[in-house]
């Protein structure tokens, strides 16, 4: 049986491979609000997360052959997707009677596609599970048809039903916290953070801004109530040992308002003292006050999507912001002693080897303590991908990837830039090299090291950088 994900056989990713190889291992919370939603229905749970609970394939097989599912879930992104149906083939010759169920960012997008190339799925999640588990619950226990039910794709004879998408959860105060009574809560990290227990949060759902580039993009956004994170931050602290959390959040600084009020609670409670968090933001949507906020209430970092240093490029994008802006920013958050994560990307609509040299030197120039470069890559249902991607080549990629698993290891190439694709991957690599290894940088990041696992982390990621830009270029 292939490994379920691969870092060095997924193509069409953004993200230079040292980075991913790298980036540590995190609970899956997508899965995690499912089986926290199956629980609060009475539903028997087991999770299992192979590399957290360090368990190897003959574990993981015998683990499902003792507790004999009825269902099995699993969650994908779209080019993952064959990957995970050849793991939904192993179950099913493992376990004849079991029934698999998919869900993730992929099937929203592709929802009937997802049972029509791949007959080892026998029903596809669509939405969120908060929404459509509940239904999906009650119609398996009294044994009724799924007829007309919205959110779940299925199998009927030769016939695939789907009756549409659910709506959305406008209420995510409604939603449970993540079953992470279920998880190793010790055994994760990403490759910076700097305390255990770690986890993520989400926050909110969707983002309000237009990025060309993001399969998030213009979706309905919704946010939970300050008081619903903060009892969240609660729990983790209380319950799981959390030290640190991650907010993965397209931009947690959207509503100032909310901001303020869950800083404003989390230094009440004592819990900014106690904690440690980063999140991700805009620099179009935050200010001194906010920053101010956000260092007294316990957030060490936060990770800022700059993209580029060229205007013009920035609004090819859709990323209305300002180059001053950007190190106006910057510069006061670093000044704070909150640390700066710059994401960067090359490749863009528009990009010259010159413009991506402006960038690098801007990135080179802000005090930033992490920063990544990633060549920009067209996901499904994006704008980069319909207005940019599909006129240029005049067939559907992501249509022909999904009827080919052979597809999984071809590149979809960039036809938007006049860059060659192998210069776009050496023009990332080199600028990674780059940013880091100078002095002023690697004590910047040594700076940032609490513990001798860190520092191992940080030595094995300096290495392997560096050989594998030798070897290859």
């Amino acid at each position: 049986m292939r490994p379920l994900y691969s870092v060095e056989s997924v193509k069409n990713e953004a993200s230079v491979k040292t980075a991913l190889r790298h980036f540590g291992h995190m609970p899956n919370m997508s899965l995690l609000y499912v089986a926290a939603t199956l629980e609060n229905l009475n539903v028997e749970v087991l999770y299992i997360d192979p590399v957290g609970m360090e368990l190897s394939p003959s574990d993981v097989d015998a683990k499902l052959q003792q507790f004999d599912p009825d269902i099995v879930g699993l969650s994908s992104f779209t080019n993952k997707i064959h990957t995970t149906h050849l793991y939904a083939q192993h179950i099913m010759a493992l376990l004849p009677d079991t029934k698999i169920m998919v869900g993730g960012a992929h099937t929203w997008d592709f929802p009937t596609d997802t049972l029509k190339y791949h007959p080892a799925f026998d029903y596809a999640c669509v939405g969120e599970a908060e929404i459509v588990l509940p239904e999906f619950v009650e119609r398996w226990n009294g044994n009724e048809s799924f007829d007309g039910m919205n959110g779940l794709v299925r199998r009927d004879g030769d016939q695939i039903q789907f009756a549409g998408r659910p709506d959305v959860n406008m209420d995510l105060d409604s939603r449970p916290f993540p079953a992470r009574h279920l998880t190793p809560n010790e055994k994760y990290y990403n490759f910076i953070s700097t305390r255990r227990n770690y986890t993520i949060f989400n926050t909110s759902q969707g983002c309000p801004f237009q990025c060309i580039f993001c399969n998030v993009s213009g979706t309905k956004y919704r946010m939970r109530s300050a008081a619903n994170v903060v009892a969240e931050f609660e729990e983790c602290y209380e319950n799981f040992g959390v030290r640190e959390v991650d907010i993965f959040d397209s931009s947690f600084t959207v509503s100032k308002k909310r901001v303020m009020e869950i800083c404003r609670l989390l230094v009440k409670n004592g819990l900014g003292k106690k904690m440690i968090w980063d999140v991700r933001s805009r620099v179009d949507t935050i200010d001194e006050e906010m920053l101010d906020a956000l260092k007294e209430a316990g957030c060490y970092r936060i990770f800022y999507g700059i993209e580029s240093a060229d205007q013009k490029i920035l609004k090819k994008l859709r990323k209305e912001i300002k180059i001053d802006r950007i190190e106006q920013i910057v510069r006061k958050t670093d000044q704070l002693g909150i640390s700066v994560f710059g994401y960067f990307l090359v490749g863009s609509p528009g990009e010259t080897p010159e413009t991506f040299r402006t960038t690098v030197e801007f990135a080179k120039r802000l005090p930033i303590d992490f920063a990544m470069f990633s060549v920009l890559t067209a996901h499904p249902k994006t704008e980069l991908y319909e207005k940019y991607y599909l006129p240029a080549v005049q067939h559907d990629f992501w249509e022909d990837y999904l009827a080919n698993s052979d597809l999984e290891g071809k590149f979809m190439g960039r036809p938007w830039t006049d860059i060659s694709d192998a210069e776009l991957e050496r023009l990332a690599h080199r600028a990674t090299n780059e940013f880091y290894f100078r002095p002023k940088q690697i004590y910047r990041a040594i700076r940032t090291v609490k513990s001798m696992d860190q520092m191992k982390r940080y030595i094995a990621a300096g290495w392997d950088m560096l050989w594998n830009y030798l070897v290859r270029y």
